[in-house]
């Protein structure tokens, strides 16, 4: 199969795209049999790859969570995937490059800024072939991100000499005990704008908002390691992510 390039983005920040980046991530990586590349193209803070090396000194710190490492690799027979440090004037070609030299990885994940303003974001936008966009229900955040969704497909998905297939929405962060008339409304308009919005969103939890591993046992946010199985269900994030995988997939 021809490796997918793909990113969770957004113009607005605090919506949940470089969480999402390594929770896909892991899932896809350390929990099924295809391979995973992730190019963090997030100047200049580089998050991916400060939470790699966070993630990195506990587990060499921690030998509960050194043997978890162990057993993980003796069951999937995987390192960790890589991620790549680029730009995003560079990241397509980063990308590139890697692949020219190891071929076996099925999907390419671009962690991007949150500004269409950085130099070379609406560029590897467009090199992509699936654009996936967390929101959340909030006026000037939804605002925002349906003005960015909808410049990306006439601009370029709509352009058949760019490589970019489909965009996607989904709602983050929703209040499991209810769905405000905000949500409704805003379905309608994205409906109206012939975008699509994903069947499954994510719970809210607090857990999401912490760092990598907050307590034994339970793993919630991490390069290493997918999340654990409870939060995994409690979050509705696995049906998320299986959605997600069977439309770049097909």
């Amino acid at each position: 199969m021809e490796t997918v390039y793909m990113s969770f983005a957004n113009q607005k920040g605090g919506v949940g795209k470089t969480t999402f980046t390594s929770a896909f991530a892991s899932f896809i990586h350390y929990q099924t049999k295809l391979n995973v590349l992730v190019v963090d193209a997030d100047f200049p803070q580089h998050s991916l790859l400060a939470n790699r090396q966070r993630d990195t000194e506990r587990v060499n710190a921690d030998a509960y969570l050194k043997q978890l490492a162990i057993s993980q690799y003796r069951v999937t027979n995987k390192k960790a995937y890589p991620i790549l440090k680029a730009t995003p004037e560079t990241a397509i070609q980063v990308a590139k490059n890697y692949l020219s030299k190891n071929n076996n990885f099925h999907i390419v994940l671009f962690d991007l800024p949150g500004t269409v303003q950085s130099d070379g974001v609406l560029f590897t936008l467009s090199s992509l072939d699936f654009v996936f966009i967390p929101l959340i229900a909030d006026r000037i955040v939804l605002e925002s991100s349906l003005a960015f969704a909808t410049t990306l497909d006439k601009t370029f998905r709509q352009n058949e000499n760019l490589r970019l297939k489909d965009i996607y929405l989904f709602w983050n962060q929703v209040d499991g005990r209810e769905k405000s008339d905000l949500y409704s409304i805003y379905e309608g308009v994205v409906k109206e704008l012939n975008l699509v919005f994903l069947k499954n969103y994510v719970v809210d939890t607090k857990r999401f908002r912490k760092e990598i591993i907050s307590e034994r046992k339970q793993i919630f946010r991490s390069t290493l390691f997918s999340s654990s199985r409870r939060f995994l269900r409690d979050s509705n994030l696995e049906e998320l992510i299986l959605e997600i995988t069977k439309i770049v997939l097909s």
